[in-house]
């Protein structure tokens, strides 16, 4: 006794080659920057203390609020815990 085995309808008209569409989208996000290390826009509250602590500094130093308070988070970045929770407990007493 033999099997007789039914082969499959494949559709000789299909390619892989992609539409022009499919092509100019590809070069398109190929040409476009990556956006790691692009800077992020935020809002933040701060009382009066230290908007006059940060801009008493930038006056001093002559860089703008922003870079001061990226130094501030660089330094917050490299302290260690116990240094992090006397300054949040010091930041708590300038409100």
């Amino acid at each position: 006794m033999s099997m007789i085995l039914n082969k499959p309808k494949v559709d000789d008209q299909t390619s892989d080659t992609p539409t022009p569409h499919e092509v100019a989208r590809f070069i398109s996000d190929g040409d476009k920057r990556p956006s790691k290390g692009r800077a992020v826009s935020r809002t933040y509250r701060l009382n009066q203390a230290f908007i006059d602590v940060m801009e008493a500094d930038a006056l001093r130093t002559g860089q703008g609020n922003t870079d001061i308070l990226k130094a501030a988070l660089a330094a917050w970045n490299n302290m260690d815990d116990n240094a992090k929770n006397h300054w949040l407990l010091e930041a708590a007493k300038m409100q």
